[in-house]
């Protein structure tokens, strides 16, 4: 009896482990989910698909590389994360950094995250960093989807960082010493030199790229004295650069105490006292102060003086000694970078509609004598450059308008040369004056683009309702990513046409990334610029060569008057010297 007793407990035994290795192994994780960051601690990450052929994707979402920056840290450097014991479960999208997005957490700071998507952890492959745009106070990780990407043998990174006041606020002390932002993103790009082995990338073979601010970031960090160069060796900037007025807070003292009365702090106080209150605030007060400030500047000077959203020049942050045209001007920048960089073809036409809005609200839209007068006047004023000799204005008009256009006081009228005016202002001349400095220094290579494909959809108004326009948004601004990134919702539906451009993006931009040559079988051989103006690639179904980039700042006024196309094309090149000369005045 004792026997079988025995006999039966052994068996109860052997079961019971039996089912316990059993449980192991239906708890087991994928292979390659769980990495073990050397020196922090364990993750565990989740699986997706490519989004054409199904491929596997190993995806790390919202991986902490700083501590939260609350308390004393708000507004300071970041710090580097602690280690932690347990297994940190990164499977699926974090948090977001507090932005002023209707039914969004305004009030967690603990935002510092990049996410990894890999196919091949043991893998050696070319790294691709994003860096989101936003105008520095919108944008995430989760907005930029691997989906596309992943289609060829990349590890793709998108990081987050600070936004805002929350990133970019200063009053030039050490307190609040402003550039948060930018440091976040140089803290997480050294975290990539740390960690991306472990997830199959290689750290000596790093391409940054960014759309807008994204771009204006990146092109900032090739000036900075604090960022190293073995952060990165190529780079890409879609539609932005940090020599764009838009880019650096030409005040930032006062337009911090101007963010902090509509944070509900006194204005009045020593600066001392409206720093110790800046700090107190909660977060969701200072993320919409940033709407009230703009929208009481975008009266008076425009899209140039916005304060909390822009790099800081001097301060004790360190990361700009002087202005981003003062290092081109001194050439001092970076021997060793190969860039690629370029535009839309309507990149302007979010700026026309700001100036429209603004027009409406203030009931001007029909006034006819200030649309013959003033308009352009306040469109380059609204934009940065301040004309008081009327010289742009008069270039402007020979070059993207007519006489009929102008005589008519018809905003519907002017719009194709307004759309020219405020692109070639804001985006297109400042990107160019990188590529130049590029072509110029660098030891490698240069390639430039205009990408002038219109698909089926548009950002044009960013998801809003866009039919109060009585204009189209033709190539938008940041169109361009909608054929890089599954995103946003109604746009991850491509037909045909759509598809074949979304291939053909993604050939150049990882192509760039694996080999240094931006190349695909759908588009003629792209050679590198070799000049001032050119060449650079036109990217559209058919693609060609353009020798001649100042085209591009009347890209769409040429466009509906091919009759005048010679003449559009001469004076657009004095209407280029005169706005670069203005962007970048050499006092």
């Amino acid at each position: 009896m004792i026997g079988l007793i025995q006999t039966v407990a052994v068996l109860i035994l052997v079961l019971s482990q039996n089912a316990d290795s059993a449980a192991i192994v239906q708890r087991q994780d994928p292979p390659d989910t769980v990495i073990n960051l050397q020196g922090v601690g364990l993750i565990r990450g989740g699986l997706g698909q490519t989004a054409r052929t199904n491929q596997t994707i190993i995806q790390f979402y919202n991986i902490p590389y700083a501590e939260a920056p609350i308390g004393t840290r708000r507004f300071k450097p970041p710090v580097k994360i602690a280690p932690w014991n347990e297994v940190r479960e990164v499977s699926e999208p974090g948090r977001e950094c507090p932005q002023p997005v209707e039914g969004m957490n305004q009030d967690n700071e603990d935002c510092l995250s990049l996410s990894v998507f890999t196919k091949n952890t043991t893998g050696n492959y070319s790294v691709m960093v994003y860096i989101h745009g936003g105008s520095f106070y919108l944008g995430a990780a989760v907005q930029h989807p691997p989906n596309y990407l992943l289609e060829r043998d990349v590890v793709l990174v998108v990081i987050q960082y600070r936004l805002g006041p929350l990133g970019f606020l200063s009053t030039l002390s050490e307190i609040i010493p402003g550039n948060a932002g930018m440091l976040d993103m140089i803290m997480a790009l050294e975290w990539i030199q740390d960690h991306i082995a472990e997830f199959g990338g290689n750290p000596n073979k790093v391409t940054v790229f960014g759309q807008s601010a994204g771009a204006g970031a990146i092109s900032a960090m090739l000036y900075s004295p604090l960022v190293s160069q073995k952060l990165f060796n190529q780079v890409i900037l879609q539609s932005g650069g940090s020599l764009s007025t838009w880019a650096v807070d030409p005040e930032p003292v006062t337009n911090a105490i101007d963010i902090a009365k509509f944070a509900g702090c006194n204005e009045a106080m020593p600066l001392v006292q409206v720093e110790q209150c800046l700090l107190a605030v909660d977060a969701k007060d200072l993320v919409k102060a940033l709407p009230l400030h703009a929208a009481s500047q975008y009266a008076t000077y425009g899209m140039e003086n916005i304060g909390g959203c822009g790099l800081v020049v001097g301060g004790p942050s360190g990361f700009l000694q002087r202005k981003p045209v003062e290092y081109v001007r001194r050439g001092e920048v970076r021997r060793d970078i190969r860039m690629m960089g370029g535009v839309t073809k309507q990149d302007g036409s979010f700026v026309v509609n700001s100036i429209y809005d603004a027009l409406v609200a203030s009931k001007m839209i029909n006034d006819t004598k200030f649309l013959q007068y003033d308009l352009l006047d306040m469109i380059n004023r609204f934009t940065g450059l301040d004309d008081p000799t009327g010289a742009l204005a008069a270039f402007e008009i020979e070059s993207l308008l007519n006489a009929d256009q102008l005589k008519s006081g018809n905003f519907t009228q002017m719009v194709d040369g307004l759309i020219d005016i405020a692109g070639a202002i804001v985006i297109k001349g400042p990107l160019l004056r990188d590529i130049q400095a590029n072509v110029r220094y660098s030891e490698k290579e240069t390639y430039l683009y205009s990408f002038d494909y219109a698909g089926e959809h548009t950002r044009f108004g960013y998801g809003e309702n866009t039919s109060h326009y009585p204009y189209k948004g033709g190539v938008h601004h940041s169109n361009d990513n909608i054929y890089l990134f599954p995103f946003p919702d109604f746009a991850t539906k491509l037909n045909t046409a759509d598809t074949k451009m979304s291939e053909t993006m993604i050939d150049l931009w990882t192509s760039f990334a694996i080999d240094g040559v931006p190349k695909s079988k759908n588009l003629p051989e792209w050679k590198p610029v070799n000049s001032v103006v050119g060449p650079y690639m036109h990217i559209n179904t058919p693609a060609r060569i353009g020798e001649n980039f100042y085209h591009e700042f009347s890209a769409t006024a040429t466009a509906q008057s091919s009759a005048s196309r010679v003449q559009v094309g001469f004076f657009s090149v004095l209407f280029v010297t005169v706005v670069l000369a203005i962007v970048s005045p050499w006092h």
